[in-house]
């Protein structure tokens, strides 16, 4: 929207006393302040609040469940549509972002390592640099970014906004390690071998659920988050089949329609039942993506997949040259309790919205100051 269309739709809020869109909000966005500022044009006050709130509110405004959570929640939307805020929020963002040059924080002295680059490393790396920290990110990745570059595909959230906040993490004196993989024992080591007071962990959850079946080690067996992160190609014209109705479900079937082919999600339940927002089921239908509901993967062979219907429990063969199983991720690392380890994100919670993992990932930075705190 433009400027004028968002003043319009700025007008549409009630300014509640009793924000149901702030409560709804995982993080607690002040909504109707940073609307009011907005309408004021003070957009540098505005920025400052999202961004002291949750750094990555930019990448938030492009990518959050909306409908479960801020448009979800408000008043507006219960006789007719809710106020846009994601839309103002972005202006607001990229009004801020784009204006204002960080300062370099003032060091205290301790080094704080944080492994993982994506929202959670990113909104922790923040807060900490905010606090004077000296602060190194390491990622196995080349870039800043994460699940947010490596993850999410360019058609839902453009890497122009990921380059800006990578920007901004140098402006203050944040240092980045890229392509450094950790094991196990060498992430329990680096507190110590590195010289650091403190270590936050937020790597995210990018290792794929496995699917138990007959043939789903074969070649045309690929995994959604490796197919996104690698960016595979597949096509043109192939029959592609998705396991699974999530958001990387409905991103992993948008990117293989992108290619040219031909893209049927099988789902074992109602699709109203699907973890993917509306939005998501309703941008994949736009994209020519295909469903088929309460189906059960049973086996893989060279022809394709035997699906079974849920109810009447009969078998059909799909023909499809691929299958690409987003059932979920989980983390490549345990939570353990090690004298100066933090841990925040996916990582701790399991794989859940960006949004959280970046107010997961601020708690867990409080936990890390308070603790260096006490020991001095």
């Amino acid at each position: 929207m433009k400027r004028e269309e968002l003043l319009k739709e700025s007008d549409r809020c009630l300014k509640c006393k009793n924000p149901l869109c702030k409560n709804a909000c995982p993080i607690n966005t002040s909504i109707p302040e940073v609307i009011e500022l907005f309408q004021k044009e003070e957009y540098i006050k505005g920025g400052e609040i999202l961004f002291n709130n949750n750094p990555i509110s930019l990448v938030c405004s492009l990518i959050c469940p909306f409908e479960k959570q801020c448009m979800g929640s408000c008043i507006r939307g219960i006789k007719g549509e809710p106020v846009n805020f994601p839309e103002i929020e972005n202006y607001v963002m990229n009004k801020y972002l784009q204006s204002i040059k960080f300062e370099n924080s003032k060091s205290n002295g301790k080094k704080v390592a944080v492994v993982g680059a994506g929202p959670g490393g990113i909104s922790a790396a923040f807060y900490l640099r905010k606090k004077g920290y000296e602060i190194t990110i390491f990622d196995d990745h080349e870039k800043i970014g994460g699940m947010l570059r490596y993850g999410i595909p360019s058609f839902r959230l453009s890497k122009e906004n990921v380059d800006l906040l990578e920007e901004k993490i140098y402006e203050v004196g944040i240092k980045f390690c890229g392509n450094r993989y950790f094991e196990e024992k060498d992430l329990k080591e680096l507190k110590t071998k590195e010289n650091f007071e403190a270590v936050l962990v937020a790597t995210g959850a990018w290792l794929p659920k496995k699917l138990d079946l007959t043939g789903a080690d074969k070649d045309k067996v690929l995994y959604g988050i490796d197919y996104l992160k690698t960016d595979t190609k597949l096509g043109p014209n192939k029959e592609v089949v998705v396991i699974g109705a999530g958001n990387v479900a409905m991103d992993v079937a948008r990117t293989a329609k992108r290619q040219g082919n031909n893209v049927t999600i099988a789902y074992r339940r109602k699709l109203e039942e699907a973890p993917a927002t509306k939005l998501e089921i309703n941008d994949a239908k736009k994209d020519g993506v295909e469903f088929i509901t309460e189906v059960v993967p049973i086996e893989i062979s060279e022809e394709g997949i035997l699906l079974e219907n849920k109810n009447d429990k009969s078998r059909f063969l799909y023909k499809c040259d691929y299958i690409l199983i987003a059932i979920s991720q989980q983390s490549q690392f345990k939570i353990e309790d090690i004298d100066g380890y933090f841990y925040g994100g996916d990582l701790l919670t399991g794989p859940q919205t960006v949004v959280k993992a970046s107010l997961t990932a601020r708690e867990s930075a409080k936990q890390l100051d308070l603790y260096l705190l006490e020991k001095e």
